[in-house]
């Protein structure tokens, strides 16, 4: 009998195929038959999704304040094919001219410090540019994550209004799973709409995506219902407002003119101007002439001191060579002038080859900041945010199918 009981004590709870698995987005109720037929599959695909994708919002801050930030390669602006494609023309174009100085000095009509001088006026109106430039993306992501933020709020909010009314689950269950999809939809338009970069979707890949990572999530009449429709994910909330009416005048909730009724529509409301703020942001981009000029003028700053540090390159070149002709005395250049040239070259080099990169790294993170669903460098970790939304939704609705010292509310008495 002993051994009979320590056997029960050391066995597990659960088996380990139990453990281990995960179980999706909507893992709780009362009902299990149908939990087992909906919500009981694998997120393999979306935690190895998750894992490739860069999350530019998890990162050790305390590492950025320290020198260890030069060894922080990934996801930081200088890991960008561009801008390595950019040093080489300029480093081809500084070899140009200062060859062209070297075997052809005659033929240049201007000086390196001319050149240079141009840069610097140019410099000028480049910083000015890209100082609004970055302000304004940094505003447009922060208000993108922000409105973002607000539409999964406003599903934990519903939810808590049902909780609190004791609507029937079913009901509950419905408004949560058409928040839940409202906002997966929405990531999965906004980021197809940027690979594409045509402005043009294929709802049908929109579908297969959300099939892939939460296959059950929407009944078949109502992917039939909402597949015509480009914006699903906004048209979701009109089923929700439409449902909460039908709940008012059914008299499971309180009636329209009340004031739970009146804050219940607020928060659908306020998750459909999430949506359209969201798609707003990113659907207007900056100007083109703005960003056109902008982009050439950091590009002919940085063809202009390519060229002022070329022809000082050759001319260094030139006064460092001995000259050997019969007409000609040589000249020797002295041990402490020559260290002179090239401590002026080292410094020429960091004024026109060094800091126009600056400018451009700059210019490449306000056009990755500008667009938070498209580069992955600065893309909003939607997928992250929106498990989260599901987790909050499950452990609210098992705290609240189980009250310590009460009973569970109910507006409607059966």
């Amino acid at each position: 009998m002993e051994d009979l009981e320590s056997s029960r004590e050391s066995s597990p709870l659960l088996t380990r195929s139990a453990r281990t698995r995960r179980r999706s987005w909507w893992p709780f109720g009362s009902d299990l038959d149908h939990d087992s037929h909906w919500f009981n599959v694998d997120d393999e695909f979306l935690d190895k999704a998750e894992e490739d994708e860069w999350d530019n919002t998890c990162y050790d801050i305390k590492q950025i304040t320290s020198w260890r930030a030069f060894g922080m390669v990934k996801g930081c602006a200088w890991d960008n094919p561009s801008i390595l494609h950019c040093m080489v023309n300029s480093a081809i174009v500084s070899t140009l001219s200062s060859l062209l100085v070297f075997f052809k000095g005659d033929l240049v009509l201007f000086t390196p410090d001319s050149v240079q001088q141009l840069g610097v006026f140019l410099s000028r109106f480049v910083s000015l540019l890209l100082g609004f430039f970055l302000a304004q993306s940094m505003n447009w992501w922060h208000r993108c994550v922000r409105e973002f933020l607000k539409l999964l709020d406003s599903v934990r909010s519903m939810q808590m209004q049902m909780t609190a009314l004791g609507v029937r689950k079913d009901r509950a269950d419905t408004i949560g799973r058409y928040g839940v999809m409202s906002a997966w939809l929405l990531h999965f338009h906004l980021t197809l709409d940027s690979e594409d970069g045509q402005g043009d979707v294929d709802l049908k890949d929109m579908w297969k995506k959300l099939d892939m990572v939460r296959p059950s999530i929407c009944l078949p009449k109502e992917k039939v219902m909402l597949s015509q429709y480009p914006e699903p994910y906004a048209l979701l909330w009109t089923w929700v407002a439409s449902l909460v009416g039908r709940m008012a005048v059914d008299s499971e909730i309180p009636a329209m003119a009340s004031p739970t009724y009146g804050r219940i529509l607020d928060l659908v409301s306020n998750a459909f101007s999430s949506i359209r703020e969201v798609r707003a942001l990113y659907a207007v981009k900056v100007p083109f002439i703005y960003l056109h000029t902008l982009a050439v003028l950091v590009h002919v700053n940085n063809i202009l001191n390519a060229v002022s540090f070329g022809l000082t390159l050759g001319s260094a070149f030139t006064q460092s060579v001995e000259i050997e002709d019969e007409e000609v005395e040589p000249i020797r250049m002295s041990s402490r002038r020559r260290v002179k040239v090239w401590t002026m070259l080292c410094m020429q080099f960091c004024f026109s080859m060094i800091a126009p990169m600056l400018y451009l790294a700059l210019l490449e993170v306000c056009v990755c900041i500008s667009q938070p669903f498209r580069y992955k460098d600065a893309r909003i970790p939607a997928v992250r945010l929106i498990r989260a939304l599901e987790e909050d939704l499950k452990n609210a609705a098992a705290v609240a199918d189980r009250p310590p010292d009460w009973e569970k509310p109910m507006f409607k008495v059966p």
